[in-house]
């Protein structure tokens, strides 16, 4: 080997130590940076061999590669738990604010109000003509038809909100693929010549792991660099080209809904867990349900005391009644989509009692009624087909529709009783309630107007307590809709059922959070910067470095003396 040869090994040692130390340097001076990979120095003997005495000799060092330390499969499993992480902080969000709403366990909860309103009841069933328990049974009914309304108003701000972080959610997530899709564009170009574009690499995976603050996916990394981005078998980002989501409403099955879409070509994605999985399953299963089972409590509670007091007695004579629902078309049968009743007529009949002012004569006319039947025909039975003396029904339009409306002549009252198709409540007459929703319950205002417009007595017997009573006995009656349970065993079950709901929550947060921690030690382990051990490289590559400028010296001064001799 020739002494040039040899200073030709000194300065690839020189030149590989030098880029070693600004690696570590590099390593050192990031170690605290968000989103940094350190980086590590693979080096090899230089390619070939010089023959010295029939020896062969390296010519060497070089470097290989200066690479980043990361582990693909162990960065999935940390974004997966991220992803899962915050899902179950959505959950425990919307949980705790729904507990928090009900506020059960109190002298204000909902469970209370309800015992209170059909004790009520039970009070003025001792005592049907005192004129004051009528005036607290219709004050509490108020007190709980409010309960309800702000409750149902509550709940829709919780839904409203969750509407709210949707939109900005899937936005941030939009605007992350985007720059997802920018990134990969750059490092494909960066990246020609087989050289890795480190920096580049690392923004887009600190994008990466931030997205997956707002769903979960998966990551298929190209040859030239870039990588794909899908939702579940659906991409999102192909190479250099973000394909968007966003947030489409739609009317499936007359149901406002929302659904989430590939922007460029409306492809139905589904996203389990992150921010954006755990608000669509709140939406979904949380609020929704909890909405939709006050409503029906509330829808019970209205029909349920409605159909009894429709059928009783007040103090007052009824000289006409209009009804509080409204059919949206009069010709259309009752139980039908078209009519848009909020409750079902059973096949079944009433009676109309007309009663002469005067003389005290009273008469009985069975009206027969079933859900085939519309308005119109209801109408017919009372004037025509059955003809009640004294008594007119008409269609009166309503600002949504129709609705039945009874008039008695001068010196005639109507009264009510044996409804077995429910057909009175159903349209509105002669009830406590209004309203078919805990959105929309209310007292109906004849009743506060005139309290003793009440019904709680029946049979058409003076002093009667019968429909109070049989309002009373409803706390513990079992209904058919609720699957057999009461009023308050419902809304009770509901609670509980939150309740267990809420405790799980907090546990699978915690678990989540605990597993989060534990896949980011792991990844800083492999991608982390140690200032211990690139200590530890500093002090190797210096005395490396400085060991090679020693051999370079030791060559130039044997150079020098071959020179001289």
């Amino acid at each position: 080997m020739s002494l040039s040869g040899s200073l030709q090994i000194g300065r690839s040692a020189l030149l590989s130590s030098q880029a070693a130390l600004q690696v570590a340097g590099d390593n050192m001076a990031n170690a605290a940076t968000p989103g940094f990979h350190r980086r590590t120095v693979h080096m090899s003997p230089t390619h070939g061999n010089t023959s010295v005495a029939g020896h062969m000799i390296g010519q060497g060092v070089q470097i290989t590669a200066i690479r980043r330390e990361i582990d693909t499969a162990l960065q999935m499993r940390f974004r997966n738990s991220v992803s899962a992480e915050h899902a179950n902080v959505m959950q425990q969000r919307f949980l705790t604010a729904l507990e928090s709403i009900q506020n059960e366990l109190t002298d204000n909860d909902l469970s209370t109000l309800m015992s209170t309103f059909f004790n009520n009841f039970s009070e003025l069933a001792n005592n049907p003509n005192d004129a004051a328990m009528r005036g607290v049974a219709i004050q509490q009914g108020q007190t709980l038809a409010d309960r309800l309304a702000s409750l149902r108003g509550e709940y829709g701000k919780v839904h409203d909100e969750i509407s709210r972080s949707l939109d900005v959610a899937i936005t941030q997530a939009d605007d992350l693929l985007d720059r997802i899709a920018m990134l990969n564009g750059q490092i494909a170009n960066a990246e020609v010549g087989n050289h890795e574009a480190a920096a580049l690499r690392d923004q887009r995976d600190m994008l990466l792991d931030e997205l997956s603050q707002f769903m979960d996916f998966s990551v298929i990394e190209q040859s030239n660099g870039s990588v794909d981005v899908l939702v579940g078998s659906t991409p999102v980002v192909l190479g250099n080209v973000s394909r968007g989501v966003e947030l489409r409403n739609e009317q499936i099955n007359g149901q406002h809904q929302r659904s989430l879409r590939v922007k460029a070509d409306g492809t139905l994605i589904n996203i389990n867990s992150g921010t954006i999985g755990g608000l669509l399953k709140q939406q979904q299963s949380t609020v929704g349900p909890a909405i939709d089972t006050l409503d029906e409590l509330a829808a019970q509670l209205i029909f349920q005391v409605n159909r009894l007091h429709s059928q009783g007695q007040s103090k007052t004579e009824i000289t006409s009644a209009t009804g509080t629902y409204s059919v949206a078309n009069p010709d259309a049968a009752l139980n039908s989509d078209a009519a848009k009743l909020p409750f079902q007529v059973e096949n079944g009949s009433f009676f109309i009692h007309v009663t002469h002012g005067e003389t005290g004569v009273r008469t009985a006319h069975e009206i027969m009624v079933n859900g085939s039947m519309s308005l119109d025909d209801v109408v017919g039975q009372i004037n025509t087909v059955v003809g009640v003396p004294h008594v007119t029904a008409a269609v009166t339009p309503a600002s949504d529709g129709s609705t039945l409306q009874l008039t008695a002549e001068d010196s005639f009252s109507i009264s009510f009783s044996d409804d077995t198709s429910g057909a009175l409540a159903v349209l509105g007459i002669n009830t406590f309630f209004t309203g078919q929703s805990a959105a929309t319950i209310d007292v109906n205002q004849t009743l506060k107007d005139d309290p003793s417009m009440l019904a709680a007595g029946g049979g058409h017997v003076p002093g009667s307590n019968e429909t109070a009573l049989g309002i009373a006995k409803l706390q513990d009656a079992s209904i058919q809709e609720l699957g057999g349970k009461n009023l308050r065993e419902y809304w009770q079950s509901a609670v509980s059922d939150l309740g267990v709901k809420l405790s799980a929550a907090n546990g699978a947060v915690e678990s989540s959070r605990l597993v989060r921690e534990n896949l980011d030690a792991q990844v800083q382990a492999v991608s982390g910067v140690s200032l211990d051990e690139e200590s530890i490289n500093l002090l190797m590559f210096q005395r490396q470095f400085q060991a090679a400028a020693r051999y370079i010296s030791v060559i130039d001064e044997t150079m020098q003396i071959l020179i001289n001799l």
